[in-house]
């Protein structure tokens, strides 16, 4: 069965063709990632039956290390390329806690079918960013362990730490997000301890349900100790227990557990806090005592809402999301002071886009809305939301104020990935692309396994110019699930730059595709790349292009820049100003746009975009290098 399908399957209207990695309608092919293909074969393989997210991840990655966000990203694209809503679904259906299953049955062979009456057309990208066989699975593992160790050289350091996700022993499977929450609650407690490095949950969550050596798993992540534990709730009763565990010698170096009652999680998270610390206290490079964190509810049910709302909002699926915020919804009902649930709310409104076809403003507005909401009430604490209301910022390009709250934020929470993530990008926005991959690095350093920061490392290495760093760490964010479509305005400069030609076109083409455009123009774009003879035919067809609206404008910015043409180029970008979310600004200070730094018109550019003013404050970066080509 698995032969046969890998040679090709009808999917309701479609053809898939797997060894080609095409999935094909009427005639138009859309090429997808090998994982998305993956991940579909094994859906088909299984016949309608639900495939869970466990058995996914060991097929597909074959024993990698992966994490639930990247399965659930495979999906989202898989759904994108069939036109699936995830809400309304018609071919891959979500089976809550447990995995998925295809609704339309695989059969026959890969053929052009008829397009039946009323199947609405597979709909374009909202937003493009933003079987295991054991030797051969232990093989690839350890090429890919190996090339992690190459390339990042993790040194366990005398206080480091990774909390393992904690395990459940209840006997409702329901009572998971419990044991995770109180994972995360250990994460987030121990990262505000100085000097402690502590793992993100995201790298951390990787290994949950795997039986790997602790010793193998800090030796991975670079960490000297590793906390695990196990939890049982039945009702308002607890038992916990948990290990701390010098990972060079295998040594358990403290333990602790508990028996106690719902109502007094928040003085055993203290205690197994205060414990680790004091074990680690000698090896620390500053901090006093342990200070006990005030209880963030006293009202229980909340508290529970708010783990559960967690539970679901780190699967980062549109669904999931949506739940995420009725539960946290119903937490604010329980207790409108409970800081953290409005805190949380706003961080799913403002992820919902990514994950949707939701509008970016609105979910920002709400966010904002919920934020302020929170603030006003006595008791909430008052940056709890710096890190949300940055990023708000920075999209809206607000940069006087995304830099404030960015460094509060970091200032609050200096372990905590997103954040260096986040403010990596404002940095290359505002010209400082040095800055910006320092930042990045420390997100990585934090959160070695997260597909989004190793992603955003590569972006960030190819505005410093170092392309080949850049094709090394685009390959690894593949391995984490994280492909190169992920970025692919960014890849395709990528592309450009080495002039892989070849590859550059079928992902130009791919684009256009998923936006329903004609691809004329790509050809002779490329053609003039090659051949600079040729460029008065690219510029024409470029034209042609546009006329038809057979191409963006971002891609008409950037073909304009890469043929050298900066007066076109600039009169595009001032178009582009229209839909701010359309216009990347770090790429105004990438290598091949100093032809548009030294344009006479980019002061007036800057200024619409308001970076005018942030240099004010923070000083203007080198804009016109003495070795760019003069503007036509």
């Amino acid at each position: 069965m698995a032969h046969q399908l890998a040679a090709g399957f009808r999917l309701g209207p479609f053809d898939v063709r797997p060894r080609l990695g095409t999935i094909s309608r009427a005639g138009e092919d859309i090429h997808v990632e090998p994982k998305v293909m993956e991940v579909l074969l094994c859906l088909a393989e299984a016949s309608g039956e639900v495939v869970t997210r466990d058995e996914l991840i060991a097929r597909v990655w074959r024993g990698r290390m992966a994490s639930d966000e990247v399965l659930s990203r495979c999906v989202s694209l898989l759904r994108t390329s069939l036109g699936d809503d995830p809400r309304e679904p018609r071919f891959v259906q979500t089976v809550p806690r447990i995995g998925y299953r295809l609704l339309v049955p695989a059969c026959g062979s890969a053929a052009t079918p008829a397009t039946p009456a009323g199947t609405a057309p597979a709909r374009g990208l909202s937003r493009l960013r933003r079987p295991a066989i054991a030797a051969a699975a232990a093989i690839l593992l350890l090429i890919a362990l190996a090339a992690y160790v190459y390339l990042y050289k993790p040194e366990a350091g005398p206080a480091s730490v990774v909390v393992l996700p904690f395990a459940s022993h209840s006997a409702d499977p329901a009572d998971e997000y419990f044991s995770d929450g109180l994972t995360e609650e250990l994460i987030e407690r121990l990262a505000h301890e100085p000097g402690l490095q502590v793992v993100a949950s995201t790298s951390a969550f990787v290994f949950k349900n795997r039986r790997e050596d602790v010793r193998r798993i800090a030796g991975d992540l670079g960490v000297r100790y590793v906390l695990q534990g196990n939890v049982r709730k039945e009702g308002n009763e607890l038992r916990i227990s948990a290990q701390l565990i010098d990972a060079r010698h295998g040594f358990h170096v403290w333990s602790r557990r508990f028996e106690t009652m719902l109502d007094d999680i928040f003085n055993v998270q203290d205690e197994i806090s205060r414990g680790i610390v004091a074990e680690l206290r000698p090896r620390l490079v500053a901090g006093g005592p342990v200070t006990d964190r005030t209880p963030p509810t006293d009202v229980m049910p909340a508290y529970e809402l708010l783990l559960r709302g967690r539970h679901q909002l780190r699967r980062r699926e549109e669904s999931s999301i949506r739940r995420s915020i009725e539960l946290f919804r119903d937490a604010i009902e329980l207790d409108r002071a409970f800081g953290e649930a409005y805190r949380e709310l706003a961080r799913a409104y403002v992820l919902l886009p990514a994950y949707s076809y939701e509008d970016e403003e609105e979910m920002f507005d709400l966010a904002v809305a919920t934020i302020e909401q929170g603030a006003a009430v006595q008791g909430v604490q008052e940056h709890l939301a710096d890190d949300v209301l940055a990023l708000v910022h920075f999209n809206r390009w607000e940069w006087l104020e995304a830099e404030e709250r960015f460094r509060d934020a970091l200032a609050a929470s200096p372990n905590d990935p997103s954040v260096h993530q986040w403010y990596s990008q404002h940095l290359a926005s505002v010209g400082n692309p040095e800055a910006s991959l320092r930042e990045v690095l420390e997100a990585r350093r934090l959160d070695l396994l997260s597909p989004v920061v190793n992603d955003r490392l590569a972006v960030a290495y190819m505005w410093v110019d170092d392309d080949e760093r850049a094709v090394q760490q685009f390959a690894l964010a593949d391995e984490l699930g994280m492909g190169a479509r992920a970025s692919p305005e960014a890849y395709v400069v990528l592309l450009l730059r080495q002039q892989r030609y070849d590859e550059a076109r079928e992902l130009l083409i791919d684009l256009q595709r998923f936006f329903a455009r004609a691809a004329d123009w790509i050809g002779p774009f490329l053609a003039a790349l090659r051949d600079p003879a040729q460029r008065a035919a690219a510029e024409a067809a470029l034209a042609r292009a546009a006329e038809g609206r057979n191409i963006s404008l971002q891609y008409l910015f950037g073909a304009w820049v890469f043929l050298g043409n900066a007066d076109a180029a600039m009169e595009v970008a001032f178009e582009l100003l229209q839909e701010p979310a359309e216009l990347e600004v770090e790429f105004l200070f990438a290598r091949e746009t100093a032809i548009l730094r030294c344009h006479p018109r980019f002061p007036e550019l800057t200024a619409a975009i308001g970076l005018d003013r942030y240099w004010e404050r923070y000083g203007q970066p080198v804009l016109c290098p003495e070795t760019a080509h003069a503007s036509r």
